[in-house]
């Protein structure tokens, strides 16, 4: 995006950010002249840190506990106490390149990040198209579910990783097999 553009849309937030009436944002003001001041020192920093990160090709050993704290690492249920450092680079890696979607391949990782390996996925999708049209919606035989057989013995809590990493829209079933 352009720096001119990157001002104008950060010059756009700012002024929304003004309490209704209180100030006049009309251009000319001094209220208007502090606020592309603004948007012009964010957006320059925006565009610095986008070329910095790019320059970067890995995460600096010495910046670990920075990065881990932007990210919000060590993830929920589990602590670092016991990762090497490789390992906390590979999660924070992984963070970095991982869009939080429901598949099997985005379970299967997320759960190796907490030695758990999943051995199969089992979706269930609610079907009501038999049903009158008084029939109730939002019901327990309705709702979206996912069973998840996973490999024994499971020292992860599954409880804590499903209401943090996973979608709350669904409900999990998990059942632990041989």
């Amino acid at each position: 995006m352009r720096f001119e553009k990157l001002v104008e849309l950060y010059s756009a937030v700012l002024r929304q950010l003004l309490p209704v009436g209180g100030y006049d944002t009309a251009n000319g003001t001094v209220i208007s002249v502090d606020i592309y001041a603004h948007a012009k020192a964010l957006a320059q920093v925006d565009l610095d840190g986008k070329r910095i990160l790019a320059f970067i090709e890995k995460v600096p050993v010495e910046l670990i506990d920075e990065y881990e704290q932007s990210l919000g690492l060590p993830l929920k249920c589990t602590t670092n106490v016991s990762r090497s450092i490789e390992e906390r680079l590979q999660i924070i890696n992984w963070v970095l390149a991982t869009n939080n979607v429901l598949n099997r391949d985005y379970l299967e990782q997320l759960l190796a990040l907490f030695s758990v390996e999943l051995l199969q996925l089992v979706k269930y999708t609610p079907m009501q198209c038999t049903e009158s049209c008084t029939a109730p919606v939002n019901t327990e035989s309705l709702r979206y579910k996912v069973k998840l057989i996973l490999k024994k013995p499971v020292k992860a809590d599954l409880n804590c990783i499903i209401k943090n990493y996973l979608p709350a829209y669904v409900r999990y079933d998990v059942e632990e097999s041989k």
